[in-house]
């Protein structure tokens, strides 16, 4: 028994009367099975950053978020800091068929960002916000992704 998990990237544009599709038009399903779960080589280097100084006569402090690779290939850990604090948090993005590509976009307040990644349109998708206020790190979740999964005979 087989499980895939598929994104569809473009509509149907036909059927061949009730029978097997015709790949000839262009219609495109993509099953992301062949993405690997587990990643050969983990980047020890953060993949993503976003960094910036906090000024501060005594102190090199910065407000700072690195994302690097797990074993998982759709799984990142997040490190945060702010000033004296250190942080962590993780990532899951979603399977959609094609390597995850994390990025890390400023936000609106001083110290704040959005981590989120790229669909296959190279659209940025939102996924957290992270921003330092009051002393005090705070993570959100903007927006949920998921995936569709189906059983194949």
């Amino acid at each position: 028994m087989k499980y895939a998990v598929i994104f569809l990237l473009a509509i149907i544009i036909s059927c061949n009367n009730g029978n097997a599709p015709d790949n000839s038009n262009n219609t495109t399903v993509v099953t992301n099975d062949t993405i690997p779960t587990i990643r050969r080589d983990v980047n020890p280097k953060a993949i993503a950053s976003f960094s910036k100084p906090i000024p501060n006569s005594l102190n090199n402090w910065h407000f700072a978020v690195n994302v690097y690779e797990t074993k998982e290939t759709f799984r990142y850990l997040v490190k945060l800091e702010y000033m004296e604090l250190r942080e962590t948090d993780t990532l899951k993005i979603p399977n959609i068929g094609i390597w995850p590509k994390v990025a890390i976009h400023p936000g609106k307040e001083d110290y704040s960002c959005i981590i989120g990644f790229f669909d296959p349109e190279n659209n940025f998708k939102e996924y957290k916000e992270v921003i330092a206020k009051d002393d005090k790190l705070k993570v959100t979740v903007l927006h949920h992704y998921g995936v569709t999964t189906y059983q194949s005979k």
